[in-house]
């Protein structure tokens, strides 16, 4: 899923807005996703990359995590 959010046109969650746009979320370190459960050790190797989609009209942002490899991480704990 890294890169690759749906071309398709998207609806804001909070206004309703189609001018949303894919983005990037900055921080000092990559932000994963893990789900409670999930060995710190599978986060470290398998961590889920977060993905970002922000509204245009409104600023609200939607956050993306490959629902696969979260799924996996369950899996190994």
């Amino acid at each position: 899923m890294k890169g690759q959010i749906m071309s398709i046109e998207m609806k804001c969650l909070r206004c309703g807005g189609t001018n949303v746009q894919p983005s990037d979320l900055q921080s000092t370190g990559k932000i994963y996703a893990r789900p409670k459960q999930a060995k710190f050790v599978t986060v470290l190797t398998t961590g889920a990359p977060v993905s970002a989609l922000t509204c245009l009209d409104c600023g609200h942002v939607e956050l993306l995590v490959d629902a696969k490899k979260a799924k996996a991480m369950l899996k190994s704990a």
